[in-house]
């Protein structure tokens, strides 16, 4: 049997609640599209681990998309936008890997722009 992914999903002050379909961070409601909060979700499932542009794509826009793969780093750039300014940042790019969500950030040598990643 399946186990059942938990409906609220949090690092530090994020809280994501996937069955009201909300975000707070420190205490704040932001407003995310559909994409948007689909793309934190799948970060805060694996935070900690590095997701590729191409695990991104097909977790968050699936198997078939056909489209620019750069989506993945246009929207992380959205989330940043609207996540970092109420608090530390929380998404860091793995720079030639992918994105990574954690509390503490991780060495300063490991860290790109916020759009370097590879894929």
């Amino acid at each position: 049997m399946a186990e059942a992914r938990p409906r609220v999903l949090r690092c530090g002050d994020l809280v994501l609640d996937e069955s009201r379909w909300t975000v707070h961070r420190a205490g704040t409601l932001v407003d995310l599209s559909p994409t948007e909060f689909r793309l934190l979700a799948c970060l805060l499932r694996d935070q900690g681990s590095v997701l590729t542009r191409a695990e991104l794509l097909e977790r968050v826009w699936g198997h078939g998309y056909t489209g620019q793969p750069q989506v993945v780093e246009t929207y992380v750039s959205y989330l940043r936008r609207k996540l970092h300014r109420l608090g530390p940042p929380l998404i860091h790019t793995r720079r030639g890997v992918g994105y990574l969500l954690r509390g503490q950030a991780p060495d300063a040598q490991d860290l790109g722009g916020p759009d370097l990643a590879g894929g």
